[in-house]
């Protein structure tokens, strides 16, 4: 006579075996392994080859699925390949739950990680953070960085350092030994100081194919292709995700450490001068001008907006099976929309698709942040001795803000030609003309080329635009920006104009900021660039344009997006 349990049809048991691990959805599957091991019988009914069903149910009541169905735009999965993501994310969680790092898999298993959180509408966050994976990426990061670091490959560290940016939070930042944080942002420095050229800061431009198994095997580590080497030696990874395949570039290592080193300095506040005045209305009088001790204060409450201080909630207090929590969620993985584009080609589709001019629309508005100067930009007394084996800090940050719009080229407009990568974005390539009210409320823009010779029609973005002649902004074949310091903030921080270009395959945003006025031309013509973050971020490179390489200043910035009207900064503090 056979066992009870062996008697139950498979639909039943299956149904069985899920509510065994549906209580209790931070742990692994050992309620269902143990049901495995009863009988021989059991096990080939409910096995993953033989039931996948079951595993991808598990699958999707654990994890996120909605961000893959919108970008991928196709049906969902098939079980069999649900139930293998779910075994290799648990042999991810389990590895990281026991803070277990093998070298052969730190690369792929980077990647699970990293694409799980670019994927979160919340519950692939609640179970990386349930597994503990701030303090796991703490102890990986020791690996990957510094002289002692044992993993020499520029792949992992900029996943790595780029999960850090994710699942670290101010909080966690903060409590770490002060003596840690210097030691991050000392090992930090060679990746954020290294380049010498900010147009060329990029790292995702080279490509090293190799394959990455999804087939839930133990050997995980990356094959190599014969003959696919490119002239760099960061890799793109040619794998399947779910259903489709992928192209992987890695991340940017520099864009990365530059955003992780603002978040670990600003747990240290910065120093207010004690000998400014303490209000606008103290200084007035005194025909005081600049910054007063309450305009640095409010500086200082500005900090870069971390994904993990924002909304993740306690695993132990999120009910799982709300459903209206996870639909309330659902928009979370947005944030991560561009970050997915820049590293995920699919390659089936060209590389020219409106899912990578997603990033459109995103800088209108106006920024506040700060900025550092490299110790590199200054020279070294002769006398002065240093050690070559220790990069020195930044010498000052100081405080930016710039209110930004975006002027949008459509068909059969003719965009401005490509602008030359050593030119000056705000003289050389384009000079901003005049702006006219044309018919149903619209702004027009005519920009001339660096020649003056043609004109260019380009319309002002409104993010809020519901007229019947709103036009996609993805359909755009060239952006525009223009900007300018916020008056209210000119006699306090110095008032500078914006202009400058997006690079449309991958996002990247190039700024030149010049005095507004005549007279101020010492402050000098500088350029940023850099990549927006999360949607709230935009972080990069500076360096003075126009001068010798020696007399030449350049360092790092970071911008954080707020509401209109802008933030505390332009009101008094209480």
């Amino acid at each position: 006579m056979l066992p009870h349990l062996e008697s139950i049809p498979v639909d039943v048991l299956s149904q069985i075996a899920f509510f065994t691990v549906a209580s209790a959805p931070f742990s692994g599957l050992g309620a269902i392994l143990q049901l495995l091991l009863c009988s021989r019988n059991l096990h080939d009914a409910l096995s993953l080859k033989s039931c996948p069903q079951l595993y991808a149910r598990v699958f999707q009541s654990r994890f996120d699925l909605f961000a893959h169905l919108r970008r991928s735009k196709l049906a969902s999965p098939t079980t069999t390949n649900l139930a293998l993501e779910l075994q290799r994310r648990c042999a991810v969680l389990r590895s990281i739950r026991h803070r277990h790092i093998a070298d052969h898999n730190i690369l792929p298993d980077l990647w699970t990680i990293y694409l799980m959180l670019l994927e979160s509408d919340g519950m692939n966050e609640s179970q990386l953070h349930s597994a503990g994976i701030a303090q796991y990426i703490r102890m990986l990061l020791k690996r990957c960085l510094g002289q002692q670091g044992v993993l020499r490959d520029d792949t992992a560290r900029a996943l790595a350092i780029s999960v850090a940016c994710l699942v670290w939070s101010h909080k966690f930042i903060t409590d770490m030994p002060s003596e840690e944080r210097s030691q991050t942002l000392s090992e930090l420095r060679p990746f954020v100081t290294g380049s010498t050229n900010i147009l060329s800061f990029n790292v995702n431009s080279g490509t090293r194919r190799c394959l990455l198994s999804f087939d839930g095997s133990y050997n995980r580590a990356p094959e190599l292709m014969p003959g696919a080497c490119d002239e760099n030696n960061h890799r793109a990874l040619v794998s399947s995700i779910y259903t489709r395949e992928y192209k992987l570039t890695a991340p940017s290592l520099l864009s990365a450490s530059i955003f992780l080193t603002f978040a670990l300095k600003e747990a240290i506040a910065l120093q207010v001068p004690k000998h400014l005045p303490q209000t606008q209305a103290v200084a007035r009088p005194t025909e005081h001008d600049g910054p007063t001790i309450e305009d640095f204060f409010a500086i200082t409450r500005r900090r870069t907006p971390l994904v993990a201080d924002s909304g993740h909630q306690d695993p132990s207090r999120e009910p799982f099976a709300d459903r209206a929590g996870r639909k309330m969620r659902a928009s979370r993985s947005l944030a991560h929309d561009e970050e997915f584009y820049r590293i995920a080609h699919r390659l089936d589709l060209p590389d020219d698709t409106l899912e990578l001019r997603s990033c459109i629309g995103l800088l209108s508005g106006t920024w506040e942040g700060t900025y550092m100067t490299s110790p590199t930009s200054f020279c070294q007394c002769p006398s002065q001795k240093s050690d070559p084996t220790v990069s020195p800090d930044f010498v000052s940050r100081h405080p930016i803000q710039c209110r930004l719009e975006e002027h949008l080229c459509f068909t059969p407009c003719v965009p401005l030609p490509s602008v030359p990568r050593n030119g000056d974005f705000g003289e050389s390539a384009f000079k901003h003309l005049y702006m006219n009210d044309c018919e149903r409320v619209t702004t027009a823009n005519e920009f001339s080329d660096a020649a003056g010779s043609s004109k260019h029609r380009y319309e002002l973005f409104r993010p809020t635009d519901t007229s019947e002649n709103y036009r996609d902004p993805r359909h755009a074949l060239d952006v525009v920006i223009t900007g300018e310091t916020p008056r209210r903030l000119e006699a306090t921080w110095g008032a500078f104009i914006f202009f400058g270009r997006i690079r449309l395959s991958d996002g990247l945003v190039t700024l030149t900021r010049k005095p507004k006025y005549s007279g101020d031309e010492g402050r000098g013509t500088w350029i940023f660039e850099g990549y927006i973050h999360n949607r709230r971020s935009f972080v990069g490179c500076w360096s003075s344009f126009g001068v010798s390489e020696r007399e030449s200043l350049r360092g790092i910035f970071s911008l954080t997006k707020v509401d209109d009207p802008p933030s505390h900064l332009y009101c008094g503090l209480p």
